[in-house]
């Protein structure tokens, strides 16, 4: 992954970071931030962090431990540092710890299928977060910079239900593992703390997202090579008459974008805690797959006793205003695959799944911490 490591400590390489960079560092408070941003969780000063000195989310430290050896060290600590990948070897979509294959110049010309220079939503086709992220000055597009992230430590490889550890509905400055001048520009409203719309920002639901048609870059009616975003062999399955371009037949009988790993047992039990952002099913599905999701149970959202509600919502017809997905009830039952944005569920009780990737379930609420039960998700999954 990377072609050679870095045996420094956790000051030395904030250190270099800070030398290195041509933006200085607003304030010595600022700098020193920085400095002990992972330097304070090695509490032997071995330069390493391992999963008990980890201050944040379990799914964080995954985000963080780039080759997987249960601990951070050397690039994965250094600040501002990008989780590089290549690009054509990637045979599935990206999954949670990746968001994106490639911060690279590499990367970023195989977006821009116009060639301006500029991604613009049109031409990104990952986690909306991510773009948000990386969107330093609120244009509504990514110049090579922006992409590439230098000088800009925005931690972009968590994203906000990562970040919101104890989830509350607010990710604060204790729970930000980027730099302070990357914080105030998320904080909009300058309270200290950054809500989901200030992170994240108003998503359209999932349920009206069309992969194709968002893959099809020119509106062709057809993806080419060039508008493939994964490698030449996922391409080529797909290719049947091999005249080198997907149809939207073609696209559907593979199964849409590579999946993320496993299948996993496609019917099977879950209980989603009404305290926890995202439960994992277990389950990788493919682009339409219809999901049939048999919900029971009741959740309470708050210390108020009437304050309930069931799969479909709550029961006094309230919503939440921070919530996952807005202008739904309260408490209802999500779904989210992969990074895209999570779709409602409620008590409809099936759903079609409009790209592939993990399955993850939860419920519509803004802050969890004082929330009570559980749902029971009875999980089918018919296949094409």
């Amino acid at each position: 992954m990377f072609s050679r490591t870095l045996v420094l400590t956790f000051g030395s390489l904030a250190l270099a970071s800070l030398s290195l960079s041509s933006t200085p560092v607003a304030t010595t408070v600022e700098a020193q931030a920085l400095r002990n941003r992972f330097q304070g969780m090695d509490r032997n000063n071995d330069g390493i962090i391992t999963r008990d000195e980890w201050r944040g989310s379990p799914r964080s430290f995954e985000n963080h431990d780039w080759n997987g050896d249960g601990r951070l060290s050397g690039e994965e600590v250094r600040p501002g540092a990008r989780r590089m990948q290549e690009w054509e070897q990637a045979d599935h979509g990206p999954n949670w710890r990746e968001r994106n294959l490639s911060w690279t110049k590499g990367g970023f010309t195989n977006l821009d299928h116009d060639r301006d220079g500029r991604l613009t939503p049109n031409e990104w086709h990952y986690d909306p977060e991510s773009f948000r992220r990386a969107d330093q000055n609120n244009d509504n597009a990514l110049t090579l910079p922006e992409f590439l992230g230098e000088n800009w430590d925005d931690d972009r490889g968590d994203n906000f239900d990562d970040l919101d550890y104890n989830n509350d509905g607010f990710v604060v400055r204790d729970e930000w593992h980027g730099g302070n001048q990357e914080f105030r520009a998320l904080d909009r409203n300058n309270d200290g703390r950054l809500s989901r719309f200030e992170v994240v920002g108003s998503q359209p639901p999932l349920t009206k997202y069309d992969e194709f048609a968002d893959l099809d870059f020119d509106r062709s009616g057809t993806i080419t090579r060039n508008e493939w975003h994964w490698s030449n062999v996922s391409f080529n399955q797909r290719d049947t008459n091999r005249d080198g371009t997907l149809s939207r037949a073609e696209y559907n009988a593979g199964g849409g974008s590579p999946a993320v790993g496993a299948i996993g047992q496609a019917s099977q039990s879950v209980t989603v805690n009404s305290q926890h952002r995202w439960t994992d099913t277990g389950i990788t599905v493919r682009a339409g797959d219809v999901l049939t999701l048999n919900a029971s149970g009741e959740i309470r959202m708050s210390d108020n006793p009437a304050d309930v509600a069931s799969p479909a919502g709550a029961r006094s017809g309230r919503t939440a205003p921070d919530a996952p997905v807005l202008g739904q009830l309260a408490g209802g039952l999500l779904a989210k695959i992969g990074t895209y944005p999570p779709m409602w569920v409620g008590g409809q009780g099936s759903v079609t799944a409009p790209v592939s990737g993990r399955l993850y379930l939860g419920v519509n609420d803004d802050h969890l911490l004082d929330n009570a039960g559980s749902f029971t998700v009875q999980i089918g999954i018919q296949r094409r």
